[in-house]
């Protein structure tokens, strides 16, 4: 197992403290069912929504600390900047907030990725037919790569796992019919 793939220090308190939620969750609800064999504390008896706070916050804390993806640029290394593909198509609609998403973290590889082309699937009935409120899309060299929203950490591994485009690398236009590849190094 790589340090990569290791839990994270806020992965293991977030166990910790999502697991002590659930178990002042369980202890209310046994003590209010069937008398519990210990003594606890008089607070646990004159406070008892106060404790039944305090689980319910140490239960959302371990669970957003459990959902830290760990995400930091300085740790990331893709290799040198450059393109990693051809074409970067995003297919939205107005007004909407997933597609805004989506391209606020496709703008921040721009280094390592195409010019984001944008289509509008309600200017194309075809689409709206394919894509419905599958929305946004992005496709990256004609094979599509997120539904919905762009996922930060698969984006990276795309990027890391893609060899860097040559200059001279043939560019195919999509427009083209006959599908031909033009050298565009000037």
């Amino acid at each position: 197992m790589s340090s990569q793939d290791q839990p994270s220090r806020l992965q293991l308190v977030g166990s910790l403290a999502l697991f002590a939620g659930i178990a002042v969750w369980v202890m209310i609800l046994l003590d209010t069912a069937v008398e519990l064999p210990i003594n606890l504390p008089a607070s646990w008896y004159q406070q008892r929504p106060l404790w039944g706070v305090a689980g319910l916050a140490l239960f959302a804390f371990g669970w957003r600390l459990q959902r830290h993806r760990g995400l930091d640029t300085d740790v990331w290394n893709p290799g040198p900047a450059g393109r990693r593909f051809r074409r970067l198509i995003v297919y939205s609609r107005p007004d909407c907030h997933l597609c805004d998403d989506a391209k606020a973290v496709l703008a921040g590889y721009l280094d390592y990725l195409p010019e984001i082309e944008e289509i509008d699937i309600d200017t194309r009935p075809e689409l709206q037919e394919r894509f419905g409120t599958w929305i946004p899309v992005v496709e990256l060299d004609g094979v599509i790569r997120f539904r919905g929203r762009v996922d930060e950490l698969l984006l990276r591994r795309l990027i890391e796992g893609s060899a860097l485009l040559s200059a001279a690398s043939p560019v195919s236009d999509p427009d083209d019919p006959e599908g031909e590849t033009h050298d565009h190094r000037g």
